[in-house]
């Protein structure tokens, strides 16, 4: 749960009571705090996933893949190899995972990326996971190398599997 904003107005409430601010601006500061508080709760899941960083994302898809029954290793942050995750089904398939967290199109950089940590990491596959979508060389890439590209509208479908909301 997203409680940095709460924090900070309660924070900031204690400062105003200390130097002995009119009451009513301590009180404001705490109802600000829960109001940013209601109003991240209300945000669906996909809005909060583009307003993350890249790890944070990373970690996220964590939590998801392991919803879904998958057992999941993250990779370090960095000199990961092209994947953020290793991903196995219950059968023993495994699967390398770049997670881009994009405000853009991702292209075929990280398909680049996730095949070269196919044989890397000895996995079946790679998949590539955005909050966006992919351009049309990286789906040109992906193809032969089989990587699977999940963009924006299969990520949502994984997250309603997963009991995420929204």
């Amino acid at each position: 749960m997203d409680v940095k904003g709460l924090g900070f107005s309660l924070v900031l409430a204690l400062g105003l009571w200390w130097w002995d601010a009119p009451f009513w601006t301590v009180i404001t500061a705490v109802a600000l705090g829960l109001a940013w508080l209601v109003w991240r709760k209300r945000l669906s899941t996909i809005d909060r996933i583009d307003r993350m960083e890249g790890r944070e994302f990373e970690l996220f898809l964590e939590d998801v893949f392991t919803e879904l029954g998958y057992t999941v290793t993250v990779t370090p942050a960095s000199r990961d190899f092209g994947a953020d995750l290793l991903l196995e089904t219950p059968e023993g398939w495994s699967i390398a995972v770049q997670a881009k967290r994009y405000g853009k199109v991702v292209g075929l950089e990280a398909v680049q990326q996730v095949a070269a940590a196919v044989p890397y990491y000895g996995v079946n596959e790679g998949w590539v996971v955005t909050n966006s979508s992919y351009t049309d060389s990286a789906y040109e890439l992906a193809e032969p190398n089989q990587v699977r590209l999940i963009a924006r509208s299969e990520l949502e479908q994984l997250l309603k599997e997963a009991g995420f909301k929204r």
